[in-house]
């Protein structure tokens, strides 16, 4: 049996590139950003998909401490719906706490207008000092572009992935074969 090529960044950006989720030029300023590293080869899973972010075609929701939560979510929001290239807006976000009263309390409702048009995503995370991961994967997923094949969709890094961060990659489904094939990235199914 043939050794696999290892993963590193080089790597990562030729499949990329090849996949036409970046350009040669995206991906070769990615490469120069991380210098001697870009050849260092990267464990499978999570350090691989994460990889992803610096190329432009993945946002990170952070599994780790954010501080204050309930404004975390409207810049990953934004942070996702600048990946669409302009495709999808995200304005006039506000989070209605269960207990205004509570500065720690991470429980209430996002509010957000994609395109317009109000969408809202109830949070159940007990401290605001963590993301619920399921509301923000669900508000990252309602921000898929129409008319454009590309969809976010969350990778799937096994089950063993408490404290990892989820990444949501915005691919075609042939650019997620492809990342699968040749990076051995696998997804999730939509929430």
């Amino acid at each position: 049996m043939a050794k696999s090529q290892p993963v590193n960044y080089i790597r990562v950006a030729e499949v990329l590139t090849e996949l036409g989720l970046v350009t040669q030029e995206t991906a070769q300023n990615v490469i120069d950003q991380f210098g001697d590293l870009s050849y260092g080869e990267m464990e499978p899973g999570h350090e691989i998909a994460s990889s992803l972010e610096s190329f432009g075609v993945a946002v990170c929701i952070h599994a780790e401490d954010v501080d204050f939560a309930d404004h975390h979510y409207e810049w990953l929001l934004g942070e996702a719906a600048a990946l669409t290239g302009g495709k999808v807006t995200v304005d006039n976000f506000r989070f209605d706490k269960d207990d205004p009263d509570d500065e720690d309390s991470g429980r209430g409702t996002m509010h957000f207008e994609r395109d317009g048009k109000e969408l809202s995503f109830s949070v159940e995370q007990e401290s605001n000092d963590y993301l619920d991961m399921s509301a923000a994967q669900g508000a990252i997923e309602a921000l898929n572009p129409d008319d454009d094949p590309r969809t976010f969709r969350c990778v799937d890094v096994g089950p063993y992935t408490l404290g990892y961060d989820d990444v949501m990659v915005l691919a075609t489904a042939e650019q997620r074969e492809g990342l699968l094939q040749h990076l051995g990235i696998t997804f999730r199914e939509p929430w």
